[in-house]
């Protein structure tokens, strides 16, 4: 079925059956031919809690295990 709209003054057109916060990606395929695309938002991530990241913080592989002086050591010629 074809419907027909026409562009205001701002050349907004209005979408039969589009919801508000809704996002296309307009593409032109041939003079006087577009097509529309729904872009779908991506998934928010879930935010870690403070206990969470300082868990993984203290946990991580570039925390060091030895202490400052016993690294020096190792590292320092004789």
């Amino acid at each position: 079925m074809l419907k027909i709209t026409t562009t205001d003054q701002k050349r907004r057109i209005v979408l039969p059956g589009a919801k508000p916060g809704e996002v296309y990606a307009v593409r032109e395929l041939a003079a006087g031919h577009m097509e529309l695309s729904l872009m779908l938002p991506a998934s928010k991530r879930k935010r870690r809690r403070r206990s969470e990241v300082e868990k993984l913080l203290n946990s991580a592989a570039l925390s060091p295990q030895r202490s400052w002086n016993s690294l020096r050591k190792e590292t320092r010629e004789l």
